[in-house]
This record gives C-alpha cells, structure tokens and sequence, in this order.
C-alpha cells in the first residue's frame, strides 16, 4: 500500500455506487473493506471481482447490529455507506452505522447521499430528504469528520433509454436545469473526494454535465431519427397533486426502490423546484474546481451508444 492509503469501509459494496466507488478506491491504492448482507446470487460476481481486485470482505446480515458492525469497523479511517436508500432503510439502518463507527473509533464518515444536494433542501420537500437531513445532523453531532456527496442524477435514470423504461417519460418542467453523470464518473470523483482533506467537513457538488430534458430529448432524436419513440409526460400538476395523496407503502415504478408518494417528493424537487443541484451552497465545494483535469462523460457520448438505449430490446427496435 502506498503512504498516503487509507483503510476504507463501504457498506453497500456491491450496489450501483458501491461496486464501482470500492474499485475505484482500489485502484488508488488504499485499502478497502467490502461490507454486505449476504452473499448471494445477484452479489456473488461483484464480490468475487472484489475479492479478485484485493479488496477484503465482511458480512453483517442484520445493519442495525450494532455491536456486529462496531468490530468490522475496528481499525477503518474511514466509513462510507452506499445502500440503496429509501426510508425505511434510512429509519431502520442509518443511525446504527453512525453509531457503530463513531464507537469504533472511524475518523471520517460518508453517508448515504450520492444524489440531491439535501443539505441545501429545507424539510418538508419530501419523506426521504427530511430523513437523509436528520441522518446528516446525526453525522455531524456524532464528532466523526464527514464529507458529502452530492452527486446529481444518474445516467441511466435521468437520460431517457428504452433499456429501463418502456417509453420516454419527462417531468414537470421541460426547461429546468440538472446536473447528470455516468456511475463511473460518480464513483471515480467520490473516491477522490471521500480521502482528501479539502473535503472535511465539508459537501462536494459533482456538476460536470448540466443539461435540460428537453436537450437530451433533442440529443436522443439526433442519434436515432429513424426510431420512432414512444412519449409521456408528467405535468406538474400531477407531480403535485401524488406529492401529497400517492400511496405512501406502494412500489409500483420498475426498478424502484422508493413508494409511489416518496417518487413523487423526488420528482416535485428536481422537476418543480429544480433543487437536484447546488454548486454555490455554502459549504459546498464544486468537484470541478476541486479536481479541474477531469473529463467527464458527457449525455451525447451514451444516447448515441445502441446498448445504452435500447439494451436488450436492441433486437426488437430496428435501428
């Protein structure tokens, strides 16, 4: 290990961040400790790629044990937790693992963001924002240092693909900005981040592409004009409307994690209110500026990409 490695646990290491965020601490040298549930057979590659990279494994089946986290933290500089979030998990896990850390003695610890810049967000937004705010005043009033990633939209989920979805949905309004990058983008400037000492205490606003829905619809119809997409559009009346009276337990959006009116607290704060970003937020510093050499992924490069768009439908499309 070099000089400069730090001893890293990410809880979640095999999720959509998790994963690559723990490779890309790999490949700086520092050492890590891959933390998950169980194994099983959705986990089991991404694990033994792990184990392959020189990353070491713990499991902890039960995130609220707080004793049986407390010892495989022992020893860690640092703890950065990138489940998936909803919630009920955030309820359920989130003050155990700052617990946890801080009596193991963790000197850094990184919560579970990775998307809205929620510090910036007053309560009341939405359900999962007020318990991500309550979960960062555990973090500061726990005395670890902290840093915060905020990371803006994914790819895969805020530029429009037939790979997830059946047709090309768009939000609120058209004309709102945002910030969106690649999950390998997001993984590489978080690992940087989560080790350097500029970041103490401190938020990072990951702000290298921002864009509109309607200049990446526009970008998506330039790359595939013979394709004849299908559309729909969520007014924000609507979004307003499920805000408030959508089914709080109900998970009815493909390969969502969060209920029907939790979404809807999402969508009416990046769609409405145009809050996914806040790059000038006091306390905040801009990655770009912190790491001005780094070229980004941009929209255009993966919608003209034919396994970004269309995945496994690619058959089926004609294009």
């Amino acid at each position: 290990m070099p000089e400069d490695s730090v001893r890293i646990a990410v809880v979640g290491a095999t999720g959509q961040v998790g994963f690559p965020l723990a490779q890309s601490l790999t490949n700086a040298g520092h050492d890590v400790t891959a933390i998950s549930r169980i194994r099983t057979a959705q986990n089991g590659r991404k694990l033994d790629l792990l184990t392959d990279a020189g990353v070491s494994l713990a499991f902890c089946e039960d995130y609220t044990d707080t004793d049986a986290m407390i010892e495989i933290f022992q020893g860690h500089d640092t703890v950065v937790v990138a489940t998936r979030m909803n919630t009920a998990i955030a309820g359920e896990v989130g003050g155990h693992i700052i617990d946890a850390a801080a009596a193991a003695g963790v000197t850094r610890f990184v919560p579970d963001e990775f998307g809205t810049h929620t510090l910036a967000l007053e309560y009341g937004c939405g359900t999962l924002f007020d318990v991500k705010k309550k979960t960062q005043e555990r973090v500061i009033a726990s005395g670890m240092n902290y840093t915060l990633m905020f990371t803006g939209g994914f790819f895969d989920y805020f530029l429009p693909n037939l790979r997830l979805f059946d047709r090309i949905t768009t939000f609120g309004d058209l004309s709102i900005q945002f910030a969106t990058h690649d999950i390998s983008d997001i993984a590489e400037i978080s690992a940087r981040s989560v080790v350097d000492s500029r970041t103490v205490n401190k938020a990072v606003q990951i702000h290298g592409n921002v864009v509109t829905q309607t200049e990446v619809v526009e970008i998506l119809r330039d790359c595939w004009p013979d394709y004849g997409f299908e559309y729909e559009h969520v007014t924000t009346e609507d979004i307003i409307y499920q805000k408030e009276h959508a089914d709080p337990k109900l998970v009815s959006a493909k390969g969502g994690a969060e209920p029907d009116r939790e979404r809807a607290g999402i969508n009416y704060t990046i769609w409405v209110l145009g809050r996914l970003s806040a790059p000038n937020h006091e306390n905040t510093l801009n990655a770009s500026h912190l790491f001005p050499d780094y070229v980004y992924k941009k929209p255009e490069d993966v919608l003209c990409d034919r396994n970004f768009v269309f995945g496994d439908k690619i058959g089926r499309a004609h294009v």
